[in-house]
């Protein structure tokens, strides 16, 4: 007859569980061998020097290369410039209103909470154009009309209000009335002097509106459709980005200066396709790369 390992008194699974009891206490430390978790002390010395030695090693080419890095950065000047940069040495042009980036589509009501969006939107990025006073950060540039020879580290004063452009001094900005002001922008690239063009070079389009102090714009309707419906646009200032705010030099409170684009007579109910330029002999009209223009609708309910 076989014999049963059953302990009658303390049962099946008394000895297991001491068992295990006795292998992990063993296993944290081995009397008999003075091991501790598997390892005697010299093992474990010699790990440790390893992975010391290892993560140091680590740390010293990641703070290497960091070093390296900032040895490239320079606060006043950004390393990538002309052909190098994404922006290929020609800015390209930017709107406002633009509430949702996600939409090139400026649609409202006149005179209804539609336009609110839209009227917030270049309340705020006026906002950040300080022009209650001059002070030691900028140059008073009023009597200066072509490029700027001296004192280009310190930016001139853009004072928005100052373009007198009506919309500009009311509270909705022309939204109200259905005569919207669309305000317009050119990105800044670094050391970017714009070279106007002359009487002989500039374009047939752009020829109405030309001077050589300026970088002109130019809005128009895309298709036949488009520039019926527009209607007259009224440009401030009239011949587009004057260049004495140039160049960007990463200058204390430099702001960029804007043109305010005024539709007059946009018709009701009319989604129009409006397209804007900017003109000068280094300026790339680029529509692939969105380079030196900006595309969006209009469309008054």
């Amino acid at each position: 007859m076989a014999t049963s390992d059953v302990d009658p008194v303390s049962g099946p699974n008394k000895g297991g569980f001491r068992q295990s009891v006795d292998d992990c206490c063993t296993f944290i430390y081995n009397g008999e061998t003075g091991e501790i978790c598997g390892r005697t002390g010299k093992s474990w010395a010699l790990i440790t020097i390893f992975y010391v030695v290892f993560y140091g090693i680590l740390s010293s080419f990641f703070i290497a290369t960091i070093a390296v890095f900032y040895t490239t950065v320079d606060e006043h000047s950004p390393v990538l410039q002309g052909g190098s940069s994404l922006l290929k040495d020609s800015p390209g042009l930017g709107y406002r209103p633009r509430p949702n980036y996600e939409s090139t589509l400026i649609r409202f009501n006149k005179g209804d909470t539609s336009m609110d969006k839209y009227v917030d939107n270049i309340k705020s990025f006026l906002s950040h154009y300080n022009t209650t006073k001059y002070d030691s950060r900028y140059e008073n540039c009023e009597t200066i009309s072509g490029e700027r020879q001296t004192n280009k580290h310190k930016p001139c004063l853009f004072d928005p209000l100052a373009l007198q452009a009506p919309c500009l001094h009311e509270p909705d900005y022309g939204y109200k009335n259905g005569t919207p002001c669309v305000l317009l922008k050119l990105n800044k690239i670094f050391d970017w002097i714009p070279r106007p063009y002359s009487n002989e070079t500039v374009p047939v389009e752009a020829r109405d509106n030309w001077d050589n102090y300026h970088i002109t714009v130019k809005c128009h309707g895309e298709r036949a459709s488009d520039i019926e419906n527009l209607g007259p646009v009224n440009y401030y200032p009239k011949h587009g980005f004057p260049i004495k705010y140039f160049p960007f030099l990463n200058q204390p409170g430099y702001h960029a200066p804007i043109v305010v684009v005024q539709f007059m007579r946009p018709t009701r109910g009319f989604l129009v396709m409006v397209e804007c330029k900017a003109y000068a002999e280094n300026i790339v009209i680029d529509k692939l790369h969105r380079l030196g223009l900006v595309h969006f609708e209009l469309l008054v309910d």
